[in-house]
């Protein structure tokens, strides 16, 4: 199941966590965080039926970059975190940099870990999506999703609490590991990295999960993940596979339907309400639903190859 790790001598993982995780921070380190929080989730009163229950193991990931955290004299560091939403277990990915090419690696390595999910859900972030330039050129991640027929899922514009699990999982990834302690060193704490990781998905206990941890989720509903082969690696894919990706977006008063920086306009009853705006790339095509109810398709000609990053 999880990934080896280098553990204390003894072999005890709550050794470990007691000698590195304290339970509560500093006075300091708590005042800091307080003074950082995020501006707290309004809700619009508007019924967002998207990806919100999954139905069971690796229906659906949610993804998240952390970063840049610094290691003393050795550099800045990006942690590229995941979570199942149906059994809580993690994956954490350092790299040094937060372009797209890291991710694809690290989500190459996830799946071939923890398996691969139905829908992957992310923010808006550059990383996951590919270029400005050329929207749809799509980036490597996307590629690769299309092409092992995983469906990427884009929250709306401006709502990080869309992606919540992950977002509060990476509270407590500072607050439990990166703030404190040392790291020697960038190996260092990719080492430390791991031992979280196990200990999270072995020993942390969720309510939702009515008082179980992960793996025991995981070995409660028998679950045999489908994983990437050992050996595989990032491949270059010179055109856009066939396959779906879906964003999810707000419409407000302009009617305006906001396709990775391209605009759309919509029909007027879709005012004040969230939409599923899904991609599908061999049709060329965008469809528009409303809940479950499909109301409008768009014409979405995509590139027969790929235009390169100057």
């Amino acid at each position: 199941m999880p990934r080896s790790v280098s553990l204390p001598s003894n072999g005890n993982v709550k050794d470990w966590v007691s000698h590195y995780l304290p339970t509560e921070p500093s006075t300091a380190s708590s005042k800091k965080r307080a003074s950082s929080k995020k501006t707290p989730y309004t809700s619009k009163g508007v019924p967002y039926p998207y990806f919100r229950v999954p139905l069971g193991c690796n229906h659906i990931h949610q993804a998240d970059l952390v970063g840049p955290r610094y290691i003393k004299n050795d550099g800045r560091f990006f942690s590229l975190n995941i979570m199942d939403l149906y059994s809580h277990r993690i994956f954490l990915h350092p790299q040094r940099t937060k372009d797209d090419e890291a991710v694809a690696h690290g989500l190459v390595r996830c799946w071939k870990t923890i398996g691969m999910p139905d829908f992957l859900q992310f923010d808006n972030e550059l990383s996951f999506r590919g270029s400005n330039r050329y929207p749809r050129s799509f980036g490597i991640v996307l590629r690769l999703c299309l092409s092992l027929g995983i469906e990427a899922v884009f929250i709306p514009i401006g709502e990080p609490w869309r992606n919540g699990t992950i977002e509060s999982f990476n509270d407590t990834y500072d607050r439990r590991f990166f703030r404190v302690q040392w790291f020697r060193s960038y190996r260092h704490l990719r080492s430390q990295s791991r031992n979280f990781e196990l200990h999270h998905n072995t020993y942390h206990r969720y309510s939702y999960l009515k008082g179980k941890t992960p793996f025991e989720v995981i070995r409660q509903e028998q679950f045999e993940p489908t994983v990437l082969p050992p050996r595989f690696k990032l491949p270059e894919i010179s055109a856009i596979p066939d396959g779906t990706l879906s964003l999810i977006r707000f419409i407000r008063s302009d009617r305006i339907l906001d396709v990775f920086g391209e605009h759309f306009e919509v029909p007027r009853d879709l005012v004040y309400t969230y939409v599923r705006a899904r991609i599908v790339t061999h049709l060329h095509q965008i469809q528009v639903y409303s809940g479950e109810e499909l109301v409008l398709c768009l014409p979405y000609q995509l590139p027969p190859f790929l235009v390169p990053e100057p």
